[in-house]
């Protein structure tokens, strides 16, 4: 299986995404029109928006659009596919913190659910990630 490089692609169009991006304390609300390898484009309010990935700390999607397994094999990475289901809490550059269950996994993105929400939070905005243990039996 190639190895997917966003979690958030042509496969989201058509759904309602929250984007938080550096700088700005509203989140940016649309609906997916346009996705690029360096660029999202959404409509919103009647105006179309383009919000280029690099300034993404992070994006809510619907829980369900986080669907499936990922079963991609990264090289040189310690958050893998061997940890989908471990509760993560990661600290953003931002110094805002988020938490949930790691569900997808990209070459520049990881997937968290938390309750009905979905959270996509690009790597390059984690400055560390916090793995719950499991208690042992």
């Amino acid at each position: 299986m190639p190895l997917r490089e966003n979690i958030i692609d042509s496969r989201l169009s058509g759904r309602e995404i929250r984007i938080k991006v550096l700088g700005q304390d509203q989140e940016i609300k649309g609906i997916i029109d346009e996705v690029a390898r360096y660029e999202i484009g959404l409509r919103s309010e009647n105006k179309a928006i383009v919000v280029f990935r690099h300034s993404i700390l992070y994006a809510v999607v619907n829980s369900a659009d986080l669907h499936g397994y990922s079963n991609e094999r990264l090289n040189d990475t310690v958050i893998n596919s061997d940890m989908i289901g471990t509760e993560l809490e990661l600290h953003l550059i931002s110094g805002e913190s988020v938490s949930g269950k790691l569900m997808k996994i990209s070459k520049y993105e990881l997937g968290l659910t938390k309750g009905d929400e979905g959270v996509v939070i690009p790597k390059s905005g984690i400055a560390y990630a916090v793995i719950e243990e499991k208690e042992s039996e």
